[in-house]
């Protein structure tokens, strides 16, 4: 080994420690040193990254990876930590291909798969991240922060099913998920939060009430369970303990003061979103203030307060503006006060956001019915059914459309024994309006 090879080693080293002990600057001192020494030192490159990510410079941590890739292209930590971090700014594309082409080179790397599931979950690909987990836990079945998060993953794909039963087994997969974790972690808030909202939806508001009081019994600021626990006691009928839960809420969290309250129903009328909240704080684990609004919403459409559901889809989009499945629910209501106009501004930027949409199209189809423009809201039942053949609500419009268009009323008839057969949920009240 040469005196600049011992040196180089030296200084690797000693970087590694001083990361390890939490000396992140000193950390960057060294490997800073190294790269000086031998600018195609891909592991300095590399190290650095890491100690940037850990100071919070996201910036500066990819341009680190970036070189190390550039030096050792098939790096394959380089590409998982590189991935996490465009993650962190938002960057989800980037992300994904980053893992993707880590898992191509490393298909055992567990790591590689806990971090694609993560970014498949912000990217609203449920059975993706699902998929991604169970590689993750099939070789660590106890990994609680694993089984967290596919449990969510579970929640939220349980949320958007169309179908009874698809929606049924989702959350109870996800409830296997958060009682999995709670055995070896009882005191674990986020988990007694989630099976809670879980139960919820399963109509269970025994278990629901009892998990969500558990969950601020683990954590008493847990502002997302007071969120969840006002919502669960509106639909409960006990406003008082609604606005009480929502105030603390209030009061827990300074940064969110700037908002008006409103005494007159549950809930909070934000005026000035400014900020956001950070990536890891549990309010914003996975349901972000966007996705408390939103189910926060669909819950005021389901007890008939639908201007309550218009200003919480409203202030979800606040959030994330650019969220298809927010603008498709607040089309809905919209469409359930007869305001079809507003209802299919909204189906027209949710489609553009996202064009694969089945009930977007069918919704849309429905609020062009009520307009009589019945060859446009057959075209959007076309489409419906051509994306979700088992999508009933679309074969309903497509008759009544048939008929009022003079076409054959077989096939009208035939519309509707598909929906028959497939046993449409027509409790759900965010679909469409029966005709």
């Amino acid at each position: 080994m040469t005196t600049q090879d011992r040196q180089l080693s030296d200084l690797l080293k000693a970087g590694i420690e001083q990361a390890r002990l939490g000396y992140f600057e000193a950390a960057i001192a060294q490997f800073s040193q190294a790269i000086a020494i031998d600018q195609a030192c891909a592991k300095a490159f590399y190290n650095r990254g890491c100690a940037h990510r850990d100071l919070g410079r996201h910036g500066a941590a990819i341009d680190d990876f970036s070189a190390a890739l550039r030096l050792e292209p098939h790096f394959t930590n380089a590409y998982i930590n590189r991935g996490s971090v465009y993650r962190l700014v938002g960057q989800l594309g980037q992300a994904l291909g980053d893992l993707d082409r880590a898992i191509e080179l490393q298909p055992a790397s567990v790591k590689a798969y806990g971090n694609r599931g993560r970014i498949k979950l912000d990217l609203e690909d449920y059975g993706g991240a699902i998929a991604d987990f169970s590689v993750v836990l099939a070789e660590q079945p106890k990994f609680a922060k694993i089984l967290l998060w596919r449990g969510l993953a579970h929640l939220k794909q349980g949320a958007h099913a169309a179908l009874a039963e698809p929606r049924r087994e989702a959350y109870q997969a996800a409830i296997v998920d958060f009682s999995r974790l709670l055995q070896s972690q009882p005191h674990h808030a986020e988990a007694y939060n989630y099976r809670a909202v879980a139960y919820f939806q399963l109509r269970n508001t025994y278990q629901a009430t009892l998990d969500i009081n558990r969950a601020l019994d683990c954590q008493v600021d847990y502002a997302e369970a007071y969120i969840n626990r006002g919502m669960l006691r509106h639909e409960l009928g006990d406003f008082q303990g609604a606005i009480d839960d929502y105030t603390t809420v209030l009061e827990l969290n300074p940064a969110l003061q700037d908002r008006s309250y409103n005494q007159t129903l549950v809930g909070l009328a934000l005026d000035s979103p400014d900020a956001t909240l950070s990536e890891d704080t549990p309010l914003n684990l996975r349901f972000r203030l966007a996705d408390l609004y939103d189910s926060r919403g669909l819950l005021r459409a389901q007890v008939g307060d639908m201007e309550g559901a218009i200003a919480d889809y409203t202030l979800a989009l606040r959030f994330n503006p650019h969220s298809g499945r927010i603008l498709a629910n607040r089309g809905r209501v919209f469409s359930r006060q007869e305001d079809y106009a507003a209802a299919i501004a909204d189906f027209d930027l949710a489609l553009d956001i996202n064009d694969s949409d089945a009930l977007a199209y069918c919704d849309r189809g429905y609020a062009l019915y009520f307009l009589d423009e019945w060859a446009m809201a057959l075209d959007d039942f076309n489409r419906a059914i051509e994306i979700s053949a088992t999508l009933a609500e679309a074969y309903i419009g497509r008759g009544h459309t048939n008929i009022r268009l003079g076409n054959n009323a077989a096939l009208a008839m035939d519309d509707f024994r598909k929906a028959l057969e497939l046993s449409w949920d027509s409790r759900k009240p965010e679909r469409s309006r029966p005709l």
